[in-house]
């Protein structure tokens, strides 16, 4: 809850280039909430921000125990919500395997 709280009632998120996945806030929740569980605790850096009027640019490091991805999402932020975030293509990396002992 407390993630989809960022967001807009009405928002929408969109896959590159500009395919919309999920539409409303709970919607939204939904999707996160079933990430999380699946994928446990991830850490977010956000290496570069670049704010432009109601617009963020964030280029995010996302770690977990299953792997790690890289990408940029383009957020479009009114009345201090998110009402719309674009995704582009991240870039994924899966946790090797420990070696046998």
């Amino acid at each position: 809850e407390a993630f989809a709280s960022h967001y807009a009632a009405d928002a929408v998120m969109t896959d590159h280039p500009g395919v919309v996945t999920f539409s409303g806030r709970e919607a939204i929740q939904a999707r996160y909430a079933q990430a999380f569980a699946a994928r446990g605790p991830a850490q977010v850096v956000i290496e570069t921000r670049i704010v432009s009027g109601e617009y963020v640019v964030d280029d995010e490091a996302i770690s977990s125990a299953r792997g790690s991805a890289r990408g940029v999402v383009i957020y479009r932020v009114q009345n201090c919500l998110i009402t719309r975030a674009d995704y582009l293509p991240f870039q994924t990396a899966p946790v090797p395997p420990e070696p046998a002992q």
